[in-house]
């Protein structure tokens, strides 16, 4: 299908689609590396690195976006990166980081995963919720309120946030003060209507899932519901939560689907269902649509953190 006809006419100018493969992403991973470090920070924010243990005791670095001229403790947002677990962030996640930082004031502990399919699930899972876990227990040293520390996460990093969020009384974590799932990845079945009919989607569709998947999972299928947050158990008490959905994504109906699972289950849950957009059409950043919806996701962050 033709959706340049359907996608708001700002978006288009990235409306393209890139295979997904190992070739692909080892080579596109060369740009993203290249593109996120020279991208800069604007001069209200600074930037440091921190490097803890990760999954298996691997070394994880962490990029921490902080206001600049921030005075003591500050809230803090633990973020996942999206890229099908398998690409590195780019220059318009350290974008987007960087207003998170500055809009709703808080300190934005970015992990760089590892990534598949090197590393396979639970890897990119142990290294979030191992730096959800570092920040709780030296809130104070990192310069942390630690009652004011929520996760979030655009695509794959939104489901790895997800899980975290299902699973803090099992892993003996304190449990988030919120989650922010940005067009999440939340089924391995690929069951659902969207899934079916988005095959050709810009940036990402169904015909990429499998081999994501597969990369992320192996052959096991049923580790896919072990790592997929729709088939995890709930705690009792379930973080407030943002769930933002693109139309015409093949990610879609799953979104709306764990929204409501959630709201079934108690909690209180916030659904953007955005229109006119495609996975990742964030990228876009200039474009006011992606503008209007990043002010959504500022006034959630800034409302839970009491701003």
């Amino acid at each position: 299908m033709n959706y340049t006809e359907l996608i708001d006419p700002e978006l288009k100018k990235n409306a393209r689609t890139v295979p997904f493969n190992r070739f692909i992403t080892a080579t596109g991973n060369i740009y993203q590396g290249a593109a996120w470090h020279l991208s800069k920070c604007p001069p209200e924010i600074k930037k440091e690195v921190i490097v803890t243990e990760g999954y298996q005791g691997l070394p994880l670095k962490t990029s921490i976006f902080s206001p600049k001229d921030a005075e003591g403790s500050l809230p803090a947002l633990i973020y996942a990166h999206g890229g099908a677990f398998a690409y590195k962030p780019s220059a318009y996640h350290k974008k987007l980081a960087c207003i998170y930082a500055q809009k709703a004031g808080c300190r934005v502990f970015f992990t760089h995963y590892h990534l598949s399919p090197r590393y396979q699930y639970p890897a990119a899972y142990e290294d979030v919720l191992s730096l959800y876990r570092y920040v709780t227990e030296h809130a104070e040293e990192l310069g942390v309120e630690a009652d004011r520390i929520g996760i979030a996460g655009d695509s794959a990093g939104a489901s790895l946030a997800a899980l975290v969020c299902s699973r803090y009384k099992e892993e003996n974590v304190k449990m988030p003060l919120f989650q922010m799932l940005v067009y999440p990845f939340t089924d391995g079945n690929m069951e659902t209507d969207s899934m079916k009919q988005f095959t050709d989607t810009p940036l990402w569709n169904s015909q990429y899932m499998e081999n994501m998947w597969t990369y992320y999972c192996g052959e096991d299928r049923a580790l896919r519901s072990q790592a997929a947050p729709m088939h995890c158990p709930l705690p009792d008490v379930i973080p407030d939560t943002y769930i933002e959905t693109a139309q015409y994504d093949c990610l879609h109906d799953e979104g709306i689907l764990y929204g409501e699972k959630l709201k079934k289950a108690g909690a209180e849950v916030m659904i953007n269902d955005t229109t006119g957009t495609y996975h990742g059409y964030d990228i876009v950043t200039d474009a006011q649509i992606v503008k209007d919806n990043v002010k959504k996701r500022l006034s959630f962050l800034q409302r839970k953190f009491n701003l």
